[in-house]
């Protein structure tokens, strides 16, 4: 039904090791260099442009604390994702783990690897032309070396988190799409009953596993045995209305919310990272939830 997770993967492996070793020390593509210096500050936005030649950034060094991420079109599409290496695991280890999780026979030590070494921070596509930005917030609770990828388009920036952590705000948002582990060890979605159609949402990573969202607006009549069905299936299913909206990749343990906008209906989301158990695809896994937006 869906093969988005092992092709944004792909890219990130290849961003990992093409571009990435180039600026492994820097960031060759931020427009200007901002570090805040007071502990408290109302909110801090890094803008992100969707250039040719890399993601370039509003700002390149940051204080840690909450931040909003504003993806802005620059001529070219992708999606962007942040994330941080844990200490001791290079770029070139990370693409090398990626190859292997990701291969035609999944390697599932390299997706454990890629689990305990890989902070995943959340993203948002790139929007279309014309289309007003995709903004998402998190908390960079760390000083350290960040990574802005645009995961379709092999391409990176560093973003340096320097000092204190400071007090900063995000968004309050009315929607939740949250993810847990449930009996039997299982990554599941959780829900409200009704979710606003546009606004922002909260979205909570208390699995044991990194997760990312595809959400897609589907027939009222659509069951979990449809999906189920579907997932299992080669053939495009029938019940999908568009559009997808899309929400990359967030580790345990960590929150973010996300501006979205949509028509009311009934939605499906969906997660296809793979699970460290067997390296199957959480969604085959059962990792989906049917869901309204009001």
């Amino acid at each position: 039904m869906h093969t988005r997770s092992k092709a944004a993967a792909t890219a990130l492996l290849l961003t990992a090791a093409t571009a990435g070793l180039a600026l492994s020390d820097g960031s060759a593509q931020a427009q200007g260099s901002h570090h805040v210096t007071s502990a408290h500050a109302p909110t801090l936005t890094v803008t992100i442009t969707s250039k040719k030649a890399g993601p370039k950034l509003s700002v390149d060094k940051i204080r840690p604390g909450k931040t909003l991420f504003k993806v802005v079109r620059g001529g070219v599409g992708g999606s962007m994702q942040v994330l941080r290496l844990r200490k001791g695991y290079t770029l070139k280890e990370a693409a090398s783990d990626f190859g292997k999780a990701f291969a035609e026979t999944t390697d599932v030590q390299a997706v454990r690897r890629i689990d305990r070494n890989v902070v995943f921070y959340g993203g948002m596509p790139v929007p279309a032309k014309g289309d007003k930005p995709n903004i998402w917030g998190v908390d960079i609770d760390k000083a350290g070396k960040y990574f802005v990828l645009n995961l379709d388009k092999n391409t990176l920036a560093v973003l340096m988190a320097k000092g204190s952590h400071q007090r900063r705000a995000l968004p309050t948002a009315k929607g939740r799409l949250g993810m847990k582990t449930i009996a039997g060890g299982a990554n599941a979605f959780t829900a409200p009953k009704n979710d606003p159609h546009k606004g922002w949402m909260k979205t909570t990573n208390n699995a044991a596993e990194p997760h990312f969202i595809v959400l897609n607006k589907v027939k009222e009549s659509t069951t979990n045995q449809d999906v189920a069905d579907a997932l299992m299936s080669p053939n495009p299913p029938d019940f999908i209305l568009g559009p997808e909206l899309d929400a990359e990749v967030i580790s345990p343990g960590h929150t973010f919310v996300w501006k979205y906008g949509t028509s009311k209906g009934k939605y499906l989301a969906l997660c296809f990272w793979p699970s460290k158990v067997d390296g199957t695809p959480h969604a085959i896994m059962g990792m989906f939830k049917l869901f309204h937006m009001n």
